[in-house]
């Protein structure tokens, strides 16, 4: 249902969608009448497509209900068919929101819009979002710090340096799974009076941190209660440093909260 509320905003950006799936045409047709889909499901009968492109999800015993469903993913393709970028999970149950495809295309999400929130310190100013206002059990999607550093200031990137890395810590609530935060490319500082160079970020940047969450019973009776909403809790870590001055470490409380969007079964 999610691919149906973004279609507007996915055609907006020029893209084409195409959904292909293991169920039967007719499955397809009442799934599609009942939601309204308006974008294209194809039947893969046999999961013969699904098999050719190694994507058989082998988890699956011969014979059990689910036997047939791939790995879930996305392929993006150009003009010409060709593969550019592929988004793929290992669970069946799990998926990229579209905005944190878009955003780990390159296409940034407007903070504003996010309801997000601004952090001021001496050294720097962040403004906090998610790429996705409402999310369910299943979702993968992104938290999003744009980060200005203030003038002569630079906070350390990663690198061979023993500084502290500016970085994205999430610690509730516990089920939450954690992926590997994105860093852009740095720049290299030349701290002359002790000829060192390190990994920097002097101009603004972007952290995305991707966060999973997990398909269980208790997570969708959570997601299923009315009018109930998700808090996600963390701190924004860093060491920021000006031409002559290292200053001491600052952690930043930061949270994020999403209304649930119970599943669709």
């Amino acid at each position: 249902m999610e691919l149906q509320s973004r279609y507007a905003d996915i055609q907006a950006q020029g893209l084409g969608l195409v959904v292909l799936t293991y169920d039967s045409v007719e499955t397809l047709r009442t799934f599609s009448e009942a939601r309204g889909i308006e974008f294209p499901i194809l039947s893969d009968t046999g999961s013969v497509v699904i098999q050719e492109y190694d994507l058989l999800n082998r988890e699956q015993q011969t014979g059990t209900r689910f036997y047939g469903i791939p790995y879930p993913g996305t392929f993006i393709l150009d003009t010409e068919g060709r593969v550019t970028a592929r988004f793929f999970e290992q669970a069946y149950q799990e998926r990229f929101t579209v905005s944190s495809i878009m955003v780990a295309l390159g296409d940034p999400v407007n903070g504003t819009d996010r309801n997000a929130t601004r952090l001021t310190t001496d050294h720097l100013e962040a403004l906090v979002y998610a790429t996705d206002g409402t999310v369910a059990p299943g979702n993968r999607f992104s938290l999003v710090v744009d980060v200005t550093p203030k003038g002569n200031m630079h906070v350390y990137a990663p690198g061979d340096h023993t500084y502290q890395v500016i970085s994205l810590r999430v610690d509730t609530p516990e089920f939450i799974q954690v992926h590997d935060v994105t860093y852009p490319e740095p720049q290299i500082y030349h701290f002359e009076p002790l000829d060192e160079r390190v990994e920097v970020y002097e101009q603004p940047f972007t952290l995305v941190q991707e966060v999973t969450i997990p398909m269980s019973r208790e997570i969708a009776g959570l997601a299923a209660q009315p009018n109930a909403t998700l808090t996600i809790e963390g701190v924004l870590e860093y060491q920021a440093c000006d031409d002559a001055i290292c200053y001491t470490p600052v952690e930043l409380p930061v949270s994020w909260t999403f209304d649930w969007r119970p599943l669709v079964r």
